[in-house]
C-alpha cells in the first residue's frame, strides 16, 4: 500500500474509507460474467488510458502476480494507447445505450 498514493492517503485520512474502498474493489473484481483475470486486464488498460503511473505499476504487479503473461500486459497497454491516441474515451458511455 505504501507505493500507492491514493491508498496511502485513505489510510492516513480515514481508515474506514480505506476498508470500504478495498471491500468495494474486492466485490467488483471477483468472478462474475467476466473472470477476475479479464477484469485485471481491463483495469490495467484503464490505468494506462488514465495515465496514472502508480496505478499502472500496481495493476501490472497484480496482473503478473496472478499469472498474466508479460506479452498479454504489453498487448493490453498497446490497445489502451491506441484508443487514447485514436477516439479516446469520450464515447465510452455509449456502451450503456446498446441493447442486448
Amino acid at each position: 500500500m505504501d507505493d500507492v498514493p491514493a491508498l496511502r492517503f485513505l489510510s492516513a485520512a480515514n481508515r474506514d474509507a480505506l476498508n470500504g474502498f478495498q471491500e468495494f474493489k474486492s466485490v467488483i473484481m471477483d468472478e462474475g460474467a467476466l473472470s477476475s483475470r479479464e477484469k485485471l486486464l481491463i483495469a490495467l488498460a484503464c490505468t494506462v488510458a488514465l495515465k496514472c503511473e502508480s496505478c499502472i505499476k500496481t495493476h501490472t504487479k497484480e496482473a503478473l502476480k496472478s499469472g498474466i503473461k508479460k506479452e498479454e500486459i504489453l498487448e493490453v497497454a498497446l490497445v489502451a494507447g491506441l484508443i487514447c491516441g485514436g477516439s479516446g474515451f469520450a464515447f465510452a458511455s455509449m456502451v450503456l445505450e446498446v441493447e442486448e
